[in-house]
């Protein structure tokens, strides 16, 4: 458009945090393993060596994940005893998942 001025606002500013987030977010879930991982806890919470049985990884590639995933918030440890158990805390990451799976299973 001849004479318009593109101005950035604090509203397009926090529209492009956001957004980063978004991103961020996408790139945390898309990774293979974490996805599968995710996908798992969405089911049931788990002990770092139910999840490694279960997706027949080594242990210290499931606590890896976990310590990622932890770092954001995704997901969180809850001690029962001795036992370490982890869960999907993050309702959005669930969603998405939950979504995008049942459509594909359409």
């Amino acid at each position: 458009m001849r004479g318009a001025v593109f101005m950035v606002t604090n509203e397009a500013n926090t529209t492009i945090d956001a957004l980063d987030q978004v991103s961020h977010l996408f790139k945390l879930m898309g990774h293979p393993k974490r996805l599968q991982l995710l996908y798992l806890l969405i089911q049931q919470s788990m002990t770092v060596s139910q999840i490694s049985e279960r997706l027949k990884w080594e242990q210290s590639a499931v606590s890896h994940q976990l310590q990622v995933l932890r770092k954001y918030q995704i997901v969180e440890r809850v001690k029962h005893g001795r036992q370490v158990v982890y869960r999907l805390v993050d309702p959005l990451v669930m969603g998405i998942i939950a979504d995008v799976v049942n459509e594909i299973r359409k």
